[in-house]
């Protein structure tokens, strides 16, 4: 599985697997302490806080955002919609180079703009592409109807929350860990560049135990009236994923290790699945081995893609070199829209001390 370059400097160690949860409503994302946890259910949960601005060079917002009906009465969430993966998924450059040659690149419009997916038997059928009403109507990807429309024309959630707008039904498939089959429809299939990494997730002791993909990629962020005088809370449909720094960041677990006069660094995947989990980016881990003056001692670098991936849960060494007073690790992320890698974590380690992920 590993890459021979990846096999001489690292070995794989098993470990538990991990689920995180966004931050509730009100929190503060700047400042929060991203390791807070909630222990529950066998695994740890982490809070975290609203997605940040994506540094990957795809555009921040989808020009046409606003023809989508649902705009008129839902502008907050069409908006964070708007500058999701999910919305451009058709627009995408990347996407759109990949079909050019492709056979059968047909098979691809299913996921990238799918139709009504509870019109499908059961959300394990293969999910089938909208048809084309004119170019405006493939231009949103994955649109609000393709998750939320019902086949009588009822709209779904996860409250019904009743409108005079149309007809609203509460729906399994966006309570807790029943949204695992509707985010899976599409992200358990393995083709071109795309990983199915939902197989990973709903394999895991987290999923058994009742975790979901939104506890992880959809953080709360805010309140509204649920029609019967109190409060419900909302998730944003703004992705949160590897493009997020701070979020990639709380996916590992960094310590260093020391025996005798040597340092190690042990990087832990505590995400639902496997990562990376897209053909082309990387993440790098260099750690430096410093005195206490500061003075570099010893240095090493390994780098995880999808020919030397960390699985779920478990773990993987990296021999640094010579001890000294403390390892200085930064993570880069690599991806192929990108000039440059992005950093998205950097710790100092005492050699010994489980740092946990901070």
């Amino acid at each position: 599985m590993f890459a021979s370059a990846l096999a001489l400097t690292a070995g794989v160690v098993g470990g538990a697997a991990l689920a995180l949860r966004a931050a509730p409503p009100g929190s503060s994302s700047a400042g929060q302490d991203p390791t807070a946890r909630e222990q529950g259910a066998g695994f740890e949960r982490f809070v975290l806080a609203k997605p940040a601005p994506a540094l990957d060079g795809r555009p921040a917002r989808l020009e046409q955002a606003t023809q989508s009906s649902c705009n008129e009465c839902h502008a907050a969430i069409v908006d964070e919609w708007a500058a999701s993966t999910h919305s451009q998924a058709w627009v995408n450059e990347l996407y759109q180079e990949d079909l050019e040659g492709r056979k059968k690149a047909e098979s691809c419009h299913g996921c990238h703009i799918p139709a009504p997916l509870h019109a499908l038997p059961d959300l394990n059928a293969k999910p089938q592409p909208r048809p084309a009403q004119g170019a405006e109507a493939w231009h949103f990807g994955v649109s609000c109807e393709s998750c939320h429309l019902a086949p009588d024309g009822a709209l779904l959630g996860p409250t019904g929350a009743p409108t005079d707008a149309h007809p609203t039904r509460k729906h399994e498939s966006f309570v807790g860990a029943g949204s695992n089959a509707l985010c899976a429809a599409c992200h358990k299939t393995t083709v071109g560049p795309v990983i199915g990494i939902a197989k990973d997730f709903l394999g895991s002791t987290a999923a058994a135990a009742g975790a979901s993909c939104v506890e992880c990629h959809l953080a709360l962020v805010r309140e509204v009236d649920d029609g019967a005088g109190g409060k419900r809370a909302v998730r944003s449909h703004e992705l949160q994923s590897a493009r997020d720094p701070a979020f990639l960041s709380q996916c590992f677990e960094l310590s260093a290790e020391r025996e005798g006069e040597h340092v190690r660094l042990r990087v832990r995947n505590r995400a639902g699945h496997r990562v990376p989990g897209l053909v082309g980016r990387a993440l790098e881990f260099r750690a430096r081995s410093l005195d206490a003056k500061g003075a570099e001692l010893a240095k090493a670098a390994l780098t995880l893609d999808t020919q030397s991936y960390l699985p779920l849960g478990e773990s993987v060494l990296l021999e640094v070199g010579r001890a000294g007073a403390r390892l200085e690790v930064q993570g880069w992320r690599h991806d192929p829209r990108l000039d440059d890698p992005v950093m998205f974590l950097e710790r100092q380690l005492e050699p010994g001390v489980n740092s946990g992920a901070r």
